[in-house]
């Protein structure tokens, strides 16, 4: 029985060990892995796909008030910067995509938008709220990382300065 107990034990620390969880989450100066994405229309980021640009990922949630009103000035930032090399990935918490989806397409932003997966956890860490924003400069590295709402001139101000 004890030797039954001990095989049950050690199948789950390898189920643990080999299932995908949170890396520690990422701090400012570490660089990013950028897993490929799946987007919420069904086309597909590829790992190469930010290379050489300056990347928001913005994790958000259509329950989170904050963000459905800072998500107007993230498309009046991507509009303006992303002939620049801006790049937006808006990664939503909710759980149900067609939630996402609709939301999306009501509201016309034109930046890619992904639901949360194992990839980009492993990618970023936890998140403990929403919104939070992770700013990266052309190779991938983490240059500002700011949990809560932020001022448009704030975050433009961030954005430029590594464009």
């Amino acid at each position: 029985m004890r030797r039954i107990h001990s095989l049950a034990a050690a199948a789950m620390l390898l189920l643990g060990l080999l299932s995908p969880v949170a890396r520690a989450d990422l701090e400012v100066g570490q660089t990013a892995d950028r897993p490929g994405i799946e987007l919420i229309d069904g086309s597909m980021l590829d790992t190469g796909h930010h290379d050489g640009k300056v990347v928001v990922a913005l994790f958000w949630a259509t329950w989170c008030p904050i963000c459905m009103s800072e998500l107007p000035e993230y498309q009046k930032l991507y509009q303006a910067y992303k002939a620049r090399g801006l790049e937006i990935i808006a990664v939503s918490l909710d759980r149900e995509p067609g939630v996402v989806s609709e939301y999306w397409r009501r509201s016309g932003y034109t930046f890619p938008a992904a639901m949360r997966t194992d990839a980009i956890r492993q990618a970023y860490g936890g998140i403990k709220g929403t919104p939070t924003l992770y700013l990266l400069d052309r190779r991938g590295v983490l240059r500002y990382k700011h949990l809560g709402g932020l001022p448009y001139e704030e975050l433009e101000k961030q954005v430029k300065a590594l464009l």
